[in-house]
């Protein structure tokens, strides 16, 4: 119960771009596109659509940069992958 009375909802991020925790991301993975929110995994039931955490490598790659930008990252396998960001727009819900 305390932890509900005294719940702190956190502002949307600005819709700049710019990759960040609460942003529905779409990018070019291998010339295929994806869309994905950055957030943690516990919003995974709350989202129509995949969920990468900041701390997963793809979440790591692309959290703080922005639209038009070029970033790569290890997958689990060892292979580097380079991914385009196409689009981050603020999670609605």
């Amino acid at each position: 119960e305390h932890l509900l009375r005294n719940a702190e909802i956190g502002d949307a991020p600005a819709d700049d771009g710019k990759v960040e925790p609460g942003m529905i991301v779409t990018i070019d993975l291998a010339g295929s596109e994806m869309v994905f929110l950055l957030a943690s995994r516990e919003m995974s039931s709350h989202s129509e659509h995949e969920v990468f955490s900041t701390a997963s490598p793809l979440g790591t790659a692309v959290n703080g940069h922005k639209t038009g930008e070029e970033v790569s990252y290890t997958a689990p396998n060892g292979k580097e992958i380079t991914v385009k960001i196409k689009e981050a727009k603020p999670y609605t819900g």
